[in-house]
């Protein structure tokens, strides 16, 4: 790699860094629990420079709370928060082992097993809880219905409609085994309901969440048992619009800058 190209990546690495954190700053009123922007540009910089830092649970919303009259018992929310908590603890154990492995020995790698493979594949899963239950929460406890400001015209030209869109989270909500996400690609502009197995199955690359479905057991059954398209149905009814729109500020500014 040339000169020029490096500095022309260090240029654009600095305006994405730039863009993503003035992007948050906007909109971190709304929530404690901004959609992944604070935890993972921090992530992101510990991985530019070879090593992560230490992370710390977020509290709760209080707006979560309100969703009890609607199905989404207080209880669940907090059991919910007690998974997301473990995903914290385990996120600062792998992270505080791979530190002491220091540089490792690719003679030791091994692709069917080695403590490297194992401690990087669970490193994956680990982060995927963090930030997927940070960006579930963030947007759990408004008043639901149809959105409003700029997502509701983006998932119109996506889905026809906002019906169309509800139709398709609920049938991907029932056919996946772990989340729903609706993403931005920033590529070209446009919006899709993602589906996922697991907290790091399948990420698709240049596309950045806006709204999360966790459609695990843990999520519903205590309200719910089995009827998860019943816990899909109240999900809709309190999903806050304001707290996407912010997250679709932010993705929006990654992509301007992706484009630098």
């Amino acid at each position: 790699m040339t000169d020029s190209q490096d500095n022309r990546l260090d240029r654009r690495s600095f305006l994405a860094a730039t863009a993503v954190t003035a992007a948050a700053t906007a909109t971190s009123f709304i929530q404690p629990l901004t959609a992944s922007a604070e935890t993972t540009f921090s992530l992101l910089q510990g991985a530019s420079s070879g090593s992560k830092g230490m992370i710390t649970a977020k509290p709760l919303p209080e707006k979560v709370f309100t969703t009890a009259a609607l199905g989404i018992s207080r209880k669940t929310h907090e059991e919910h928060y007690k998974l997301y908590e473990g995903y914290v603890k385990k996120v600062n154990e792998i992270t505080d082992k791979l530190a002491k492995m220091g540089t490792p020995d690719f003679t030791k790698a091994n692709a069917t097993y080695s403590d490297l493979r194992e401690l990087k594949v669970e490193l994956s899963f680990a982060i995927g809880g963090v930030k997927n239950h940070e960006l579930y929460f963030n947007h759990i406890g408004g008043k639901g219905g149809a959105p409003t400001g700029e997502i509701a015209e983006l998932i119109k030209t996506a889905f026809g409609s906002y019906d169309n869109w509800k139709a398709d989270l609920k049938a991907t909500g029932i056919a996946a085994r772990g989340w729903v996400w609706l993403a931005h690609d920033y590529t070209d502009g446009s919006l899709f309901n993602y589906i996922g197995d697991s907290q790091n199955t399948y990420p698709v690359w240049h596309a950045t969440p806006l709204l999360g479905l966790d459609v695990y057991e843990h999520a519903y059954y205590f309200d719910f048992q089995t009827g998860r398209a019943k816990y899909i149905d109240a999900f809709f009814n309190v999903i806050d619009w304001d707290a996407v729109n912010a997250n679709l500020a932010v993705a929006k500014a990654v992509a301007g800058a992706a484009k630098v």
